[in-house]
């Protein structure tokens, strides 16, 4: 694995993470509602949960290529195949820039790291991406060090991501900036991540074919 490998990697999470769901409009609620420290707080459980998603997808997608190289093999072209779905659906629709704001009741510090870790949690797009990706870069000569690396990346990415969010939009002098600036530029990310996910996807289609 070298060093164009980990950053395919890392791009690609970190795109995941800059694309605009349910997890963004909690942290942006949170920071806006209740202050920085409880944004950043949901940030960081969340990054958590999406490092122990990955852990886990990683190290399951290894015990099938051990068991059954059959139904790996049928995982991975999937793989491709929603990675390709998704940057199709990237570039080609318009996405809802709105990101409701909700005021909420004031909440403790606990409240918020667990509303970080379920909103990850309940999101099922979070492990078929996983799936997905990890399936192109995962097999059963993997070493311990590079699935447990591979489960850090995404969960620091994602973690960071956040934070740099709740920071941004929790600064009351300039959080509509902000918000408005991801609104505008937001669509750009989304084709940047398509583009992305169709260079890694036809990548391994190579892969596999050849």
């Amino acid at each position: 694995m070298d060093s164009g490998f980990w950053l395919s990697v890392t791009l690609a999470c970190l795109l995941g993470a800059m694309s605009p769901g349910p997890s963004l409009a909690v942290i942006v609620n949170l920071s806006l509602s209740q202050g920085r420290i409880v944004g950043l707080i949901a940030a960081v459980s969340h990054g958590l949960m999406i490092g122990l998603f990955a852990f886990a997808t990683a190290f399951g997608l290894v015990v099938i290529v051990e068991r059954n190289p059959l139904i790996f093999n049928t995982v991975q072209i999937a793989g491709c195949v929603f990675l390709i779905w998704m940057a199709v659906k990237l570039l080609f629709t318009t996405a809802n820039r709105e990101i409701v704001s909700v005021v909420t009741a004031q909440s403790s510090k606990w409240l918020a790291a667990r509303d970080g870790l379920l909103i990850a949690l309940v999101n099922p797009k979070i492990i078929i991406f996983f799936s997905a990706l990890f399936s192109q870069f995962v097999d059963a000569s993997s070493q311990l060090w590079e699935k447990t690396l591979l489960a850090l990346i995404a969960g620091t990415v994602d973690m960071l991501w956040y934070m740099l969010m709740a920071v941004v939009i929790s600064n009351s002098s300039s959080n509509e900036t902000g918000l408005n600036a991801y609104k505008k530029y937001g669509q750009w990310l989304d084709k940047l991540f398509a583009v992305v996910l169709l260079v890694i996807a036809i990548g391994f289609i190579i892969q596999i074919i050849g």
